[in-house]
């Protein structure tokens, strides 16, 4: 039985480590300075590949939070197939068929099933896609401000597109991951303001163009800890949102209620 000695130490290294939690980027530096032996022939742990590993798991983080929203998307556009399938059954059991009024069902459910495939193919290019398409970063917040409209009404948080045309544009890998995930340690992190601003400003010969997400004051609406929440999900932290924007090579700033993201190069 261990003895008393035994069980004082313990408790103070568990005491150590609680007041010392894990930070990623002291951890990225520690590698740095001593990289980690490879194991049965392993390429040694890097900064950049530690940095890939904390990208991906943040991009997973966000992809959860997401999840409820796309799974439902993918049932709604299944559901009027569904439903004009149980009319062609209703018809084809008649006693006399109406073999015209069926050869226009099948014709409908023809061109519904490819509707449908086209959106769960949409669907899942959030896990993963052939081909990383450049959108507008106006089109890129509208769909952040649709896929998470329940989301920041719950936390009592708005979000506005001050995006104003569709001249500039982004990887939409980049938008689904580091804009979506800032948008989302915006609702999870923020002390107060209740309206989440999305601008763009554009490249001049000072500096490139960036994004700006920016908590304008507001005294309306409900402070977050006001909020009754029940989360069944890991909180999306600004580390995340580093990790995912050191991924695709641009510089992140964040300050006291705002953050600037700059554009990957083509």
């Amino acid at each position: 039985m261990p003895s008393t000695r035994y069980w004082r130490r313990f408790y103070q290294r568990e005491s150590a480590a609680d007041a010392y939690p894990l930070n990623p980027l002291k951890i990225m530096s520690t590698i740095s300075a001593n990289p980690l032996p490879s194991l049965s022939g392993a390429s040694p742990t890097t900064p950049d590949s530690l940095n890939d590993r904390l990208a991906e798991a943040a991009n997973y983080a966000v992809l959860r939070r997401l999840m409820p929203v796309l799974r439902h998307d993918v049932a709604g556009a299944m559901q009027p197939v569904r439903m004009l399938l149980m009319v062609l059954e209703r018809r084809l059991q008649a006693p006399e068929p109406d073999l015209a009024a069926i050869t226009k069902n099948v014709t409908s459910v023809s061109a519904l099933t490819k509707q449908a495939t086209a959106e769960c193919i949409g669907a899942l290019e959030w896990i993963g896609s052939s081909h990383d398409a450049r959108v507008s970063l106006r089109s890129g917040v509208d769909e952040a401000i649709k896929l998470l409209a329940m989301e920041l009404s719950a936390n009592g948080l708005e979000l506005v597109n001050g995006i104003a045309d569709d001249a500039a544009t982004a990887p939409q890998s980049f938008l689904r991951s580091v804009l979506m995930g800032a948008v989302l340690a915006f609702c999870d992190q923020r002390r107060q303001g209740n309206t989440l601003k999305v601008t763009y400003t554009a490249a001049d010969s000072h500096q490139s163009g960036q994004l700006r997400l920016e908590m304008l004051p507001d005294d309306a609406g409900k402070s977050p800890e006001s909020l009754d929440i029940v989360r069944k999900y890991r909180l999306i932290d600004w580390p995340d949102v580093q990790a995912m924007a050191t991924s695709f090579k641009v510089k992140l700033e964040r300050g006291d209620g705002w953050l600037t993201l700059g554009l990957p190069k083509d």
